[in-house]
């Protein structure tokens, strides 16, 4: 039998082969083909045998070839889909946000900045939050750069999220700078929603100061731009006389849109600190939010489940999040900002 000696090493030039399993597939049939070729029989059977392996060995090796020019389209389709975003702040003010990527397999994902901003810093959690801080004095638009990668290493494209720096018509807070709910603070003042304390020129939002059902049933009247009661004797709860008037029409005013019911029916309790989950329902009663599925948390109340679960469903807080303690300052300026977001998208 005339001809060049076909041996293993003749494929080790398919791309990606020392890296695929595909030795299995070539390897047997080419022993027996070099055993064929190499033997005495000099037979019409043995040269058709030849022929044929040959044959097969050449549409083997084709068929890994073309395998292996897909092998980086195919790693493409499996990599993450990372999520692009435009922003909103104030010049000088630092805001909070969350990338996002979709991973075809349902991986989890992590995230890497690729290309910093140029006029501001940015601060990444492993959780994929984010607090981006703008210098002082820059205006107009900035952006960075990220990837999702995969637990496989998988990365994706690069996505953009794009940040306005718009002039403050509000507040500055002495007290905020590069906090995540910054930006929130400042809507809420914007708005004239709350405000913080002023002492001498500066103005503190107290971002860890806790809330009372009275104070935070007044903002929420406020974002939502509720028509107010007007010459309101009495709120209806047993404890009325223990309600600031300055709350009061508030107060009358979520009663009657079904926003507020008290606790236990007939106290309104308007000084005790409110928690998470009552913020929950309180929100959701007032933007009127659909219901969706809900399932069962165990750091949610049962009687806020599925209020947590409409606000988590478009954005206002996580499920996660909604649960007995006290609500701060900058959790509520964080839900009532992402709750003027859904207003304004109606």
């Amino acid at each position: 039998m005339g001809g060049e000696a076909t041996t293993v090493s003749s494929i080790v030039l398919i791309p990606g082969y020392r890296n695929m399993r595909i030795r299995r597939c070539v390897k047997a049939p080419l022993k027996m083909y070099n055993n064929i070729k190499n033997s005495q029989n000099t037979s019409v059977e043995n040269f058709t045998e030849v022929f044929l392996m040959r044959k097969y060995i050449a549409a083997v090796l084709a068929c890994l070839s073309l395998c292996a020019l897909m092998l980086p389209a195919l790693a493409d389709s499996s990599a993450p889909v990372a999520e692009n975003f435009e922003f909103e702040t104030y010049r000088g003010v630092s805001f909070g946000g969350r990338l996002a990527a979709v991973d075809p397999e349902g991986d989890a994902v992590s995230f890497e900045i690729t290309t910093q901003p140029k006029k501001g810093s940015i601060e990444l959690s492993d959780d994929g939050s984010f607090v981006y801080s703008p210098i002082d004095g820059k205006r107009g638009r900035d952006y960075f750069g990220y990837k999702a990668i995969d637990a496989d290493g998988n990365r994706s494209q690069e996505a953009t999220v794009i940040i306005r720096l718009v002039k403050n018509k509000s507040v500055s807070y002495v007290d905020m700078g590069g906090s995540a709910s910054y930006c929130s603070a400042v809507r809420l003042a914007e708005c004239g929603a709350f405000i913080g304390k002023q002492i001498g020129g500066d103005y503190y939002f107290e971002p860890q100061k806790t809330l009372s059902r009275g104070e935070f049933t007044a903002m929420c009247l406020n974002v939502a731009g509720e028509n107010m009661l007007r010459g309101v004797v009495s709120t209806g709860f047993t404890d009325d006389g223990s309600i600031p008037d300055w709350q009061r029409a508030y107060v009358a005013s979520a009663v009657k849109d079904g926003v507020v019911k008290g606790r236990e029916g007939a106290v309104f309790d308007a000084g005790a600190d409110i928690s998470r989950a009552e913020a929950a329902v309180m929100l959701d009663r007032l933007l009127s939010l659909a219901d969706v599925s809900c399932a069962d948390t165990a750091a949610v109340p049962t009687w806020a489940a599925q209020s947590a679960a409409n606000l988590d469903a478009c954005g206002i807080a996580s499920l996660e999040s909604v649960d007995s303690s006290p609500l701060t300052h900058a959790e509520a300026a964080d839900m009532l900002a992402a709750a003027m977001d859904v207003l304004a998208r109606r």
